[in-house]
């Protein structure tokens, strides 16, 4: 690893940048124009019309078919590129954009301090800390992108398992978090390519990645689509995890997720009622057939694992007010103790009730 200082014209745009999301681009015009419009270069611009470009971070870059491309910081020699060469905007409207500035800022924008790696790998470590739990965060889906960008380029020699260590320990997240980040991108990127998301009329640079990948955590949401519903593992990070079989049901659920139709309204309550009524036939029926979740969750019905969750919080409550009671009573009224007995009646009834359900033992 070592410094040089370059001109910009001697850098290249990184094409697999992950803020660009689910393409790669074209060539350095495509990249450029992508960063021109995503990535707030006007900040950079004012930056360096006020102070000059300012080289105490080097950028990354690594040598690849004969260039030096640029790995952290295509942001930054975006700007420089603009300043000197603003020709290189696509129209007239978007020259105008870019400030004149003066000769002497724009001097030091001339030669820049480049960190020279072997390959993309020597340098994720410092990117994925910088953009996935550093000052300057990714999206959820660049994060995968970068990930899974990562995790293919290790050597072949290294199987699954150390790459995924390797990777935990670079981007400081967990295993089984970056796995669902990993396999849910592959899952976006196949179902690009099967061109769902035209069909759905959906702007794929615009889905909410997380529906996605917290959905496919749940192995009856995984089954629906063809995935096992054994835990995720790195075995399932490929191209095309979802087999032919299950296209329909793709499709179907990336509609579910983002269609014009989508049922998730909000997060936190609507993805665990589609995750329930994708485990339910009758459920699945009649949010077909009238687009409407809470109708169809309460036909899907409740699931076991959410009435053992339950009453394992209600376990826990009696638990605590056992242990509290002798640290109240003094306190409580007359009035505060018939409500208490007649609280304890009702939940003896209750009791009474769940246990007749279960068979003689």
């Amino acid at each position: 690893m070592k410094i040089e200082n370059l001109h910009p014209e001697a850098l290249t745009l990184d094409r697999k940048n992950p803020r660009f999301g689910l393409h790669v681009a074209e060539d350095e015009h495509a990249a450029l124009k992508i960063l021109f419009e995503k990535a707030n270069l006007k900040e950079l611009w004012d930056s360096i019309a006020e102070r000059g470009y300012e080289s105490f971070e080097p950028l990354v870059a690594t040598r690849e078919d004969g260039k030096l491309v640029v790995l952290e910081g295509n942001r930054r020699l975006a700007a420089v590129k603009f300043l000197l060469s603003p020709e290189l905007a696509t129209s007239e409207m978007a020259r105008r954009r870019i400030p004149h500035i003066d000769e002497q800022k724009l001097s030091s924008c001339r030669i820049i301090p480049v960190t020279i790696v072997e390959n993309r790998a020597e340098a994720a470590g410092y990117i994925g800390f910088k953009h996935v739990n550093g000052p300057t965060r990714w999206s959820s889906l660049a994060k995968a992108k970068f990930g899974v960008d990562f995790f293919e380029a290790f050597a072949g020699n290294m199987d699954p398992q150390q790459k995924m260590l390797s990777l935990t320990k670079q981007l400081g997240d967990s295993r089984g978090l970056i796995i669902r980040l990993l396999v849910a991108y592959k899952i976006v990127i196949q179902s690009l390519e099967l061109g769902i998301f035209d069909k759905l009329e959906v702007d794929s640079e615009k889905i909410e990645f997380s529906h996605l990948y917290t959905l496919i955590n749940n192995p009856e949401s995984r089954s629906f689509i063809g995935l096992s519903r054994a835990p995720l593992s790195e075995s399932m990070i490929i191209n095309h995890p979802i087999p032919a079989s299950h296209h329909e049901k793709l499709t179907e659920l990336m509609g579910f997720l983002y269609g014009e139709r989508s049922v998730i309204k909000s997060q936190g309550t609507d993805r665990p009622r589609l995750q329930r009524v994708l485990a339910s036939e009758d459920g699945l029926r009649e949010l077909r057939a009238t687009g409407d979740l809470l109708t169809a969750e309460a036909v899907a019905g409740i699931v076991s694992e959410d009435w053992l969750k339950n009453l394992a919080k209600i376990s826990g409550l009696v638990q605590k007010s056992a242990t509290d009671v002798t640290l109240v009573i003094d306190e409580l009224s007359e009035e505060d103790i018939e409500q208490a007995e007649s609280f304890l009646k009702r939940i003896d009834r209750q009791l009474k009730q769940i246990r007749s359900a279960f068979p003689d033992t």
